[in-house]
């Protein structure tokens, strides 16, 4: 947009305005559905008790893995970088960047236990992201 004329500008701004209006509407029905996916397949979190349950087992959080799991899964398929993870997620941007990756571990390890149909992936340069299996 920087090399548009000012009337150009104008009205490519309107537009834009409304396809990320249309944007954010989509994205909630998206997440709107993805919470749905969670109830049929038996996933249940308890933020008292930070337990995490599926299918009948469950697994005991620190509040830390619970607070980033409850995070991601709120924001599913979306990627997060280590420094949006730390303001968003743990609101606490002192930690370390390490300690980012050693949750993402652990809580992989708990996904894996849990036999949730799930993947933390993480992508050089978007950050971590929850992503449903096809199966």
């Amino acid at each position: 947009m920087a090399n548009l004329k000012p009337q150009a500008k104008e009205v490519a701004a309107v537009d834009l305005e409304i396809i990320e209006s249309q944007m954010h509407g989509y994205q909630e029905r998206l997440d709107l559905w993805y919470r749905r996916l969670w109830e049929l397949q038996g996933l249940w979190l308890d933020p008292e008790g930070r337990m995490v349950r599926h299918k009948g087992r469950e697994v005991a959080l620190t509040k830390r893995e619970f607070q980033l799991l409850q995070f991601l899964l709120d924001h599913p398929h979306r990627f997060f970088t280590t420094a949006q993870i730390l303001g968003q997620a743990w609101v606490d941007p002192a930690l370390f960047p390490e300690e980012v990756r050693n949750y993402v571990r652990r809580i992989r390890k708990i996904l894996v236990d849990l036999e949730i149909p799930v993947d933390l992936v993480n992508k050089p340069g978007r950050g971590y992201s929850l992503v449903f299996r096809a199966d």
